[in-house]
């Protein structure tokens, strides 16, 4: 079973575990260095796009929600809102990259999270999201 509604090529969750119920979770991806993206964001020097590791502390907050949820509700939600994202660090292929993400608030079918991205320990993105269930 998927962690997210993507495909596989569009998944930036390999595993995900609720470190508190209802509050705070932590996801993982390998970075695998024949992603596409990787290809041509920049070829002499591979990074990951900020885009996508917006959309990676996404699915992670996807996934906690989706957890707290269970079967009373959605396991789709989408970005609504982005309050604040600030890449630290720039996130290179062939690393596992570490996506947590903390409930802040439920707002009716918005819920916030403030997310921290990781590699290697070291927090290399972090910022406040906002994701929409649907209606």
């Amino acid at each position: 079973m998927s962690l997210t509604p993507h495909g596989p090529g569009f998944s930036f969750l390999d595993e995900f575990e609720v470190t508190e119920p209802g509050r705070r979770g932590t996801g993982r991806k390998w970075l695998d260095p024949s992603l596409p993206f990787f290809a041509d964001h920049f070829p002499d020097e591979p990074l990951m796009p900020g885009v996508l590791l917006i959309e990676a502390a996404a699915q992670a907050a996807g996934a906690l929600w989706a957890s707290t949820l269970m079967e009373e509700g959605p396991t789709r939600f989408a970005l609504a809102q982005i309050t604040q994202f600030k890449i630290v660090e720039p996130v290179p292929p062939g690393v596992m990259l570490e996506s947590s993400a903390t409930l802040d608030q439920l707002l009716g079918p918005l819920a916030q999270f403030s997310v921290v991205l990781r590699v290697a320990g070291h927090e290399v993105a972090l910022g406040r999201i906002v994701l929409s269930a649907p209606a």
